[in-house]
C-alpha cells in the first residue's frame, strides 16, 4: 500500500466508523422519539466493530504503512466528533 493511499483510505474508513452514531446523534439533535440509551450503546458497538474489523483486515492484508493508516483513521474519527461536539454545544446553548 502506498503512503498516500494508506492515509486517504484511513481517513475514509475513520469517517465510515462514524456513520452509525452520527445518524443517532442527528436524530437526537432534532428531538426525535427513537433515541434511547440502548440505541446509543448499539451505535457505539457498531462503530467499534467496524473500526476494529477494518484495522484487522488492513493488518492481515498488508503491514506496510499500517501505522499511518491507523493514525489517519483515528484522526478523522476524532475530527468528525470534535465538529459534532461543537454543534451539540451550540444546540445546548440555544443557538442553531
Amino acid at each position: 500500500m502506498d503512503l498516500s493511499v494508506a492515509i486517504g483510505s484511513g481517513a475514509l474508513f475513520g469517517l465510515l466508523g462514524c456513520v452509525a452514531p452520527a445518524a443517532l446523534f442527528e436524530r437526537a439533535l432534532r428531538g426525535s422519539a427513537g433515541v434511547s440509551l440502548a440505541a446509543g450503546m448499539a451505535a457505539v458497538l457498531v462503530s467499534f466493530l467496524t473500526l476494529a474489523v477494518v484495522l484487522l483486515v488492513v493488518y492481515l492484508v498488508t503491514s506496510r504503512h499500517f501505522l499511518e493508516f491507523g493514525v489517519a483513521m483515528v484522526a478523522s474519527f476524532l475530527l468528525f466528533w470534535s465538529i459534532e461536539a461543537a454543534r451539540a454545544l451550540r444546540a445546548a446553548n440555544g443557538r442553531s
